[in-house]
């Protein structure tokens, strides 16, 4: 909990001063404590806000981030509101992140080095200081993601498992994609078998399930969501829907060959792009998740939690867009607590078990995505480099 609390504490102090016009969960958040579901005003830079109903309009993302925000509404702005819940929630993610690992079988400074490579060097830093409504959606999902793989690795309370995808998905609907892996994980680590373990995720999942086919129904009068589809309407990068195989070349650039922007005048000559940047300059502590594959044949919890990182990517790469704006490739937040067990796999699992420290490379190459993400956060969020 140390961990989870310091987390917090850095990625508040990181933000001091800075909010986000894209307040459409903070607002939500003053609407549910006013008993509404939906917000009676629309301006102009909330672009996605949807009509749904007369004079009524609706937030297109699912709920729980608002949900969380609804405490602080009556005593700080809506923008303020939410940026504090994006902050403490992917802060605090790095401590659950520890424990999920140690269970996975990380030993504890194998860990550690995890859990610092997740809060620091990856793009969830800024995103979550950042706390626009996008960003905001990934940064509340982190802590449940982490606890799901945590549960799963422990083999032990699968309901809790299951409360803990649905508690992901009510904020971020991609992740549900990985839950086959993790019922698998759990099945092998706790010897149960997977139709018992498919049937205790789905009961604790059910009533957070219940809850936005609820939503759903108020929203749109429908239990699926119409919102992302009616997003799309008229959009030139949904040109084949909202899924598509034919976005994936888009994706596979964003994620292995988007570069940072050059330019001249300015100490701060590698400037960040509001497209995004290759996943693995980013983050380039996670090259080692190739080398976390070598592991698949002789330990399957680590063929497991590949499978559920690349399921949980699923639906993001068959998406129209990349995720812009950014810093990185955002998506990849979706798959974050899976990347990381599969990097410290690749550094310190060997073929007779696990080393007890990360290697001097993987903790310069940890130390070198520090450095990336801060400098991008600095850049951005205080230079104003997306201006």
């Amino acid at each position: 909990m140390s961990l989870a609390a310091l987390g917090a504490v850095v990625y508040l102090a990181a933000g001091i001063g800075l909010l986000t016009d894209y307040d459409y969960y903070g607002r939500l958040a003053q609407a549910l404590d006013a008993g509404r579901w939906w917000l009676d005003e629309a301006p102009p830079w909330l672009n996605e806000l949807l009509p749904c109903g007369d004079g009524r309009y609706c937030v297109a993302y699912p709920p729980l981030p608002a949900i969380l925000a609804a405490p602080l509404v009556p005593f700080l702005s809506s923008a303020l509101a939410q940026v504090v819940v994006s902050r403490a929630f992917g802060g605090a993610s790095a401590g659950v992140l520890f424990l999920a690992l140690r269970a996975f079988g990380a030993p504890r400074a194998v860990a550690i080095a995890g859990a610092a490579l997740s809060a620091l060097g990856t793009t969830l830093f800024f995103s979550a200081v950042d706390g626009r409504a996008w960003f905001d959606a990934h940064a509340v999902a982190m802590p449940f993601l982490c606890a799901a793989l945590l549960y799963a690795s422990r083999g032990e309370h699968a309901w809790l498992l299951g409360a803990s995808i649905g508690l992901a998905t009510l904020s971020r609907i991609p992740v549900v994609a990985a839950t086959p892996a993790l019922v698998l994980l759990y099945a092998s680590r706790g010897g149960v078998s997977i139709g018992r373990t498919t049937a205790a995720v789905v009961l604790g999942g059910l009533p957070f399930a219940a809850i936005y086919v609820i939503y759903n129904l108020l929203r749109w009068g429908t239990p699926l969501d119409a919102g992302y589809a009616m997003l799309t309407v008229g959009d030139v990068f949904f040109s084949k829907g909202l899924f598509s195989l034919f976005y994936l070349p888009r994706h596979f650039v964003a994620i292995f060959l988007e570069p940072p922007q050059f330019v001249e005048d300015t100490i701060w000559f590698l400037r960040p792009s509001i497209k995004g940047m290759s996943l693995f300059l980013t983050t380039p502590a996670f090259v080692w998740a190739f080398a976390g594959l070598r592991h698949v044949r002789r330990d399957p919890a680590v063929g497991f939690v590949a499978l559920a990182a690349l399921l949980a990517l699923l639906p993001d790469v068959l998406h129209g867009t990349v995720g812009f704006a950014q810093f990185g490739y955002r998506f990849s937040l979706d798959a974050q607590p899976f990347l990381v067990a599969l990097a410290v796999a690749g550094d310190a699992r060997t073929g007779g078990g696990w080393r007890p420290r990360p290697s001097l490379l993987f903790i310069a190459a940890t130390a070198l995505s520090v450095a990336i993400n801060l400098y991008a956060t600095i850049a951005i969020t205080r230079f104003g480099y997306w201006q």
